[in-house]
């Protein structure tokens, strides 16, 4: 064999474990977005698969039970008022709140509840204004 054969081979081998890895990461971290809507929709096609969902936290539905580490609650779309169930079991978040936007992953279990394995909270900006009508236009 030739040294640019070799090297070819060489090449074309880094290039083979790469795709590889590349492919797998994205592969086995995949979840798809849906909003609350879509997922009642679906009903048996996303049981049990990961997800992500969306939606503001309704106020009078936060249960939080520091005993047993577990978080329970429910989220709305912004338009709407379709809702999901959401169990988390882990710390509930400084910032938790009614109105605040919630991000969950997990899974949409047949007994028509979301089982979330992770909970983001988005934050309200700090540099949006707070009163708009008022920021000069020109």
């Amino acid at each position: 064999m030739t040294k640019k054969t070799k090297m070819g081979i060489g090449i074309l081998i880094l290039l083979i474990g790469f795709g590889y890895l590349l492919f797998s990461g994205i592969s086995g971290s995949s979840s798809y977005f849906l909003t609350i809507e879509e997922v009642l929709a679906k009903g048996d096609e996303v049981y049990g698969q990961p997800l992500k969902v969306s939606g503001t936290i309704i106020g009078d539905s936060i249960d939080w039970q520091p005993e047993e580490i577990q978080l329970n609650f429910k989220i709305k779309e912004k338009e709407g008022n379709k809702t999901i169930l959401v169990k988390y079991d882990g710390v509930k978040p400084d910032n938790f709140k009614e109105g605040v936007t919630a991000i969950v992953q997990g899974e949409y279990t047949q007994d028509q509840y979301f089982r979330a394995d992770d909970l983001m909270l988005k934050c309200p900006s700090k540099y949006e204004a707070k009163n708009p009508e008022r920021v000069k236009k020109e």
